[in-house]
C-alpha cells in the first residue's frame, strides 16, 4: 500500500529482507528507515498501533524483523508487542524494542512481554545494524 507521506510503497519487494519500523516520532522512524535501507532492507513504517495492524493485515510478505518504539499512539508499545506475539504469522520474528528506559528492570519487563532484545535511546546506527543482522538470516 502506498504511503502518501513518503510517496513510496509500503509493501516490500518479494525476496528482499523486510523490516517493520513502528513508532510515534517520524524523525526516529526516518533514521531507522535510512539505516536499515543501507543495511539492505526494504522498510515499512507505521506511526501508530492501528497503522501497525493495517500494515500487517495488508502485507504480501511478513517482516523478518520488527523495530518497535514503546512510545506508540493508539496503544502502548507493550500492547502492540503482545498483539505481534499472538499473531501466528509472526512466530519467530525478532522484535527489537526501542526505548529510553535504560534500567535493567525495564528491559527485563520488555523481554518478559516478548521482545527479543531491547535497544536504548540514544543508539548508534552500527549497533542497530549489528542487532538486526544477528537476528535475521539472509534468505
Amino acid at each position: 500500500m502506498a504511503d502518501p507521506r513518503r510517496g513510496k510503497s509500503n509493501n516490500a519487494r518479494i525476496g528482499r529482507r523486510c523490516a517493520l519500523v513502528a513508532g510515534a516520532d517520524s524523525s526516529i522512524r526516518q533514521l531507522l528507515r535510512t539505516v536499515l535501507e543501507i543495511g539492505g532492507f526494504d522498510v515499512v513504517e507505521a506511526g501508530s498501533q492501528p497503522e501497525v495492524l493495517g500494515v500487517l493485515a495488508m502485507a504480501k510478505q511478513m517482516p523478518q524483523v520488527i523495530v518497535l518504539d514503546v512510545l506508540l499512539p493508539g496503544f502502548s508499545g507493550l500492547q502492540t508487542l503482545a498483539y505481534v506475539r499472538r499473531d501466528p504469522r509472526l512466530t519467530g520474528v525478532p522484535v527489537i524494542v526501542l526505548t529510553s528506559f535504560a534500567e535493567p528492570p525495564d528491559q527485563t519487563r520488555f523481554v518478559e512481554h516478548g521482545a527479543t532484545t531491547v535497544l536504548t535511546k540514544p543508539f548508534s546506527s552500527q549497533r542497530l545494524l549489528d542487532l538486526v543482522n544477528q537476528m535475521v538470516t539472509v534468505s
